[in-house]
């Protein structure tokens, strides 16, 4: 209800859906308080969520950074930059939001929910942030870490297949169905040309997928690597959301 704070069974079926059990639930009931409800009832001796916030955008972008190093050991600096750039935007973190449902769960104005602001990415975003800071008080760094890259897997995902080679990613994903890696073959080099231009195609199990043109070789063979990922549908199939079951105290 507008207004009205979530009950211990909403913040118990909450806790389900984070797939986080919190020994101190005031923290994930502070994490769910919108500072339009603290404008409403100014009587009220309460905190917004801001500060949680602020704490949850630093475990956020520290997560998704030491889950890079580890994960893309190849990457450079400038990719594993962008790929966090592209998890931690507020976009991403909505989605990650939306899965959860956790836009129903928030405290907030009536003013704010008369104007739809439980679906509002900057709202729910903004909250979800808040949720990572109440985890972290509560469960520490590891914990709130393992939060967020669980939560926001299929965009690290997405981010992570969209800053590598294209070559590299579908060998990865021809080889994962059981096949040969992919062959490609020169079809024209233009020597006409001052700086030389080739058409290659690639072929998988014997087959032409898709053609690349290119004033190098390794560019056309870029190319077509990219337009055969396109044609045979690879694509990151995102999670329905981010629940793997409530921690226990041995977690």
């Amino acid at each position: 209800m507008p207004g009205h704070f979530a009950d211990d069974a909403r913040l118990g079926e909450l806790e389900e859906r984070l797939g986080v059990r919190f020994k101190d639930r005031s923290l994930l009931r502070l994490a769910l308080t919108h500072s339009s409800y603290l404008n409403e009832n100014p009587l009220e001796s309460l905190e917004s969520n801001e500060r949680l916030e602020f704490l949850g955008d630093a475990i956020l972008g520290a997560g998704i950074g030491h889950h890079l190093f580890h994960d893309a050991p190849e990457a450079e600096e400038g990719d594993l930059s962008a790929i966090r750039s592209h998890v931690i935007r507020e976009r991403a973190l909505a989605l990650a939001a939306g899965r959860i449902g956790l836009g129903s769960y928030l405290t907030l104005g009536r003013g704010e929910v008369a104007n739809g602001a439980r679906g509002r990415p900057s709202i729910v975003a903004d909250a979800f942030e808040a949720v990572i800071g109440a985890i972290m008080e509560d469960q520490g760094y590891e914990v709130a870490s393992e939060f967020v890259v669980r939560c926001l897997e299929p965009e690290l995902a997405a981010a992570m297949n969209a800053a590598k080679d294209p070559k590299s990613l579908l060998q990865e994903r021809v080889q994962a169905n059981g096949a040969a890696p992919p062959v490609y073959r020169v079809l024209q080099e233009d020597e006409q040309d001052e700086y030389g231009r080739f058409t290659v195609e690639v072929l998988i199990a014997g087959n032409a997928i898709a053609t690349g043109v290119g004033r190098r070789k390794l560019d056309a063979e870029r190319m077509a690597a990219g337009k055969a990922l396109e044609s045979e549908g690879f694509a990151v199939k995102p999670t329905d959301h981010c629940v793997s079951g409530p921690n226990d105290d041995d977690n």
